[in-house]
């Protein structure tokens, strides 16, 4: 008996890959600023950085959950 598997690879356009990259520079941003924030004591702008990072990391979970379903 024989299986034959084939494995079908979709290739994304460019300006896909430059978004991903954009948004994983904004997390690394985002949390190098709330750190930063957290260290000099500054309570209330740490809060917002790590909540903008939440937020952000999320909503790029549920762009890929949601484009790897197409």
């Amino acid at each position: 008996m024989s299986d034959n598997y084939t494995v079908k690879l979709k290739r994304r356009p460019w300006y896909a890959w430059l978004l991903w990259a954009v948004w994983l520079f904004l997390l690394i941003f985002i949390a190098q600023n709330a750190i930063t924030s957290g260290q000099e004591l500054e309570g209330r702008a740490a809060m917002i950085f790590w909540i903008s990072f939440a937020v952000l990391f999320i909503a790029g979970l549920v762009v890929a959950i949601v484009r790897r379903n197409e």
